[in-house]
């Protein structure tokens, strides 16, 4: 008798722990899965999580610009308002306003414009990123498109000056010259009310006298990306970012698509490489350096060419 009892009880603690188990197993699964769902949902666009695991993958970078934050006084706000230089939108932006003077930059140019499909897109996601660049506009195409020519500097870009009609200046004589500098410099005042801060000689083309002729600062560039040849996005991309270095001003035109489509790519790599995107005056503004009359530059942080 008493062995079957001890049966029965055994058969009753083996039962117990086996509605324990169970219990058990399916609390865990119960915590796993929305452990799992919380994490998706988490993972979504402008998450918290998101942003923590941005950040843990980002340290260097975020930390330089986190000490300007704190130099100026500021708190970063629950999104980690990232750097004053990287106001990547996937994140939240800080304001468009503060500038990390050390930071990286670099100084995107276009020639041959405006075209106003092309410019409009890269004014677009210049916007998107709060960069701003240089437009050397042709006085044919700035004629054509003064909409476009506000829009540019209703952007905070720069426009600059890149002749009437793309002829060589060394080639011509002063008249004509004047000529040339004079037709972009009206179709852009009648068009915005501003003028011209800078000038690209076609061709990069120009010698003493005609730097002693000109009254803005000639601005050439450190890197030409050749898009005009290649006419392909990814080439122009890559291009730039194996080569580009802080101080760098960049050769593109926005009268291709190609360009358009390579300038949608390339400026939020280089926002994620800790770069800001600056006209060239501003480039050289943030690095203490004055854009003078009768000399050329290419990187504005090093010496006058």
């Amino acid at each position: 008798m008493n062995i079957q009892k001890n049966r029965y009880q055994s058969g009753d603690r083996r039962n117990l722990h086996g509605g324990y188990s169970d219990f058990w197993l399916y609390l865990i699964f119960v915590i796993a899965a929305s452990t799992f769902c919380i994490l998706l949902a988490q993972l979504s666009h402008g998450s918290s999580l998101r942003v923590w695991y941005y950040k843990l993958n980002h340290k260097e970078v975020i930390g330089k610009g986190m000490e300007h934050i704190d130099q100026a006084g500021k708190t970063a706000g629950p999104a980690g308002n990232l750097l004053t230089y990287y106001r990547f939108q996937e994140f939240g932006a800080s304001n468009p306003e503060e500038v990390d003077v050390n930071a990286p930059m670099v100084a995107l140019t276009f020639d041959d414009g405006p075209n106003p499909e092309y410019t409009s897109r890269i004014l677009k996601v210049l916007q998107d990123n709060y960069s701003q660049a240089t437009f050397f506009v042709v006085g044919t195409n700035a004629e054509k498109y003064p909409d476009t020519l506000k829009a540019v500097l209703g952007a905070g870009c720069e426009l600059g000056n890149h002749t009437l009609n793309h002829k060589k200046l060394t080639e011509l004589n002063d008249v004509e010259v004047v000529e040339q500098i004079d037709g972009v410099d009206r179709a852009v005042k009648s068009a915005t009310g501003e003028n011209t801060t800078v000038i690209r000689p076609p061709y990069g083309a120009y010698d003493d006298e005609l730097l002693n002729q000109l009254n803005v600062p000639v601005v050439l560039w450190d890197l030409d990306t050749e898009d005009w040849k290649s006419r392909n996005a990814q080439t122009v991309v890559d291009s730039v970012l194996s080569q580009v270095k802080d101080g760098d001003i960049v050769l593109m035109h926005d009268i291709y698509e190609s360009t358009a489509e390579a300038v949608e790519i390339l400026v939020p790599k280089l926002k994620e490489r800790g770069y800001l995107v600056v006209t060239v005056s501003e480039m050289a503004r943030y690095k203490g350096k004055e854009l003078e009359m009768h000399k050329a530059y290419g990187e504005v942080g090093g010496t006058a060419q």
